[in-house]
């Protein structure tokens, strides 16, 4: 049984999904499961393999489904009885620790733009293994040998790539434009069609910033919608040079994935929570 969990855990990596797997490390007294038993369990509810089945099965699922939302592994030790309050219901009688391994998908970005800081941002890309997306309308500046390991370069606007109906599933939509109206071109059908799963920043001044707001909204956007947008995006850390600021946004996307122990994005959640 373990080569079809392995097989399959292999292809959730390949395709950059979350999922779960559930090691039952030790077993003490009578238990269903034995040492070495393991369960995949996928965010959609996919699952593979067991753990023993009944109630502590069941209630491992739900532990899985919850360190996946935290995007945390945690380890668990519960007995297989009846006792009040127990976190299983079983007449089983031994006790069971579990490891449930939590995979998280990596962060994939739409990288507006193919100039200096895009290729800054892409080497960050490609050093840490995170999948990208380049786009930009200019024949000169979308050439996929200028971006190895890229998993697309699209010479498009953004209204036209975001209206395909296949696309990677995007963390990130960065802008590093050449110009504002191609930023927006990309930034507002993205927050159309992926809302808050998505989040969203560009590079640029506060004037910069301000008329982007209203353009956004001449285009449809609401506030509310505008304020998923950060400018500027990246980390504050003085940074100058294309390198640098490529540096400060790969630092901040790094910092937003769940379970790091960081404020990156949160005070911009906290406010949109207020």
């Amino acid at each position: 049984m373990m080569q079809p969990i392995f097989r399959r855990a292999a292809e959730l990596l390949a395709a950059n999904r979350k999922f779960a797997l559930l090691h039952l490390v030790r077993v003490r007294g009578s238990s269903p499961g034995k040492a070495g038993f393991k369960l995949l369990v996928t965010e959609s509810g996919e699952r593979l393999g067991t753990i023993g089945g009944g109630d502590s099965e069941r209630k491992m699922i739900e532990q899985a489904q919850a360190a996946m939302a935290e995007g945390k592994s945690r380890v668990l030790e519960y007995e297989l009885t009846i006792r009040p309050g127990n976190l299983v219901r079983s007449n089983c009688g031994g006790t069971n620790e579990v490891f449930i391994e939590v995979f998280m998908p990596k962060p994939c970005l739409l990288i507006l733009g193919a100039g200096h800081t895009a290729r800054a941002l892409a080497a960050q890309c490609r050093a840490l293994d995170y999948p990208y997306v380049i786009l930009d309308d200019r024949p000169e500046y979308a050439r996929r040998e200028d971006f190895p390991g890229a998993l697309d370069v699209v010479q498009a606007r953004g209204t036209e790539y975001l209206a395909r109906t296949e696309l990677p599933e995007f963390s990130h939509v960065v802008g590093l434009g050449y110009d504002s109206q191609f930023d927006l071109d990309a930034l507002v059908p993205a927050i159309k069609r992926f809302g808050n799963k998505v989040r969203y920043g560009f590079i640029g001044s506060r004037p910069k910033a301000a008329r982007m707001a209203d353009n956004a909204a001449a285009r449809g956007l609401t506030p509310q919608e505008w304020a998923l947008v950060k400018c500027p995006t990246g980390l504050n850390i003085g940074a100058q040079t294309p390198a640098e600021i490529a540096v400060s946004i790969i630092a901040e996307v790094v910092a937003g994935i769940p379970g790091r122990e960081s404020a990156s994005w949160k005070h911009l959640e906290k406010e949109q929570q207020e």
